[in-house]
């Protein structure tokens, strides 16, 4: 009996193991400003204008949402205090920044918890165009990869 259990927890935890591990992703491009990314095949568009890109799952245990922002002089000390800034604003403290260079971008990220749920907010400096951009990943418990994959993905 005690053999059964064991076999039964086992194959529960590999299925579910290998439920995560089979998010596809693909390739997609906010067309607006030619910002390319990687994010999960199933995630369904929500808002897709010249402001805004949002995306979901449909079980909302993971959203992503990417802001423009327009300004020609933009340094990366300047966007790092305003991640900093804009991180503090949603309510979440204690956060560390990390630097970044990623892609052609360069820039920050924070990675920060508050009451369940996590939150990495990334700042994009376009070092060669006035088009700079936020993108913030929300998820919950069993989403870390797939968010950190997205929050890896971006390039021009």
């Amino acid at each position: 009996m005690k053999k059964n259990r064991l076999i039964l927890l086992f194959l529960t935890i590999s299925l579910t193991q290998l439920g995560l591990q089979a998010q596809r992703f693909m390739d997609w491009t906010w067309d607006t400003h030619g910002l390319k990314f990687s994010a999960p095949d199933d995630m369904k568009v929500e808002t897709n204008d010249g402001d805004q890109f949002g995306a979901r799952l449909e079980n909302d245990l993971l959203h992503l949402y990417i802001f423009p922002w327009q300004d020609i002089d933009l340094t990366k000390a300047t966007l790092n205090a305003e991640v900093k800034k804009l991180m503090k604003s949603l309510g979440y403290r204690g956060t560390n920044l990390v630097e970044l260079d990623l892609n052609g971008f360069e820039g920050s990220y924070i990675l920060a918890e508050k009451d369940g749920v996590t939150v990495i907010l990334e700042g994009l400096l376009d070092p060669d165009s006035a088009t700079n951009f936020y993108a913030l990943i929300i998820y919950g418990p069993g989403y870390d990869d797939e968010a950190i994959k997205i929050a890896n993905s971006f390039q021009k």
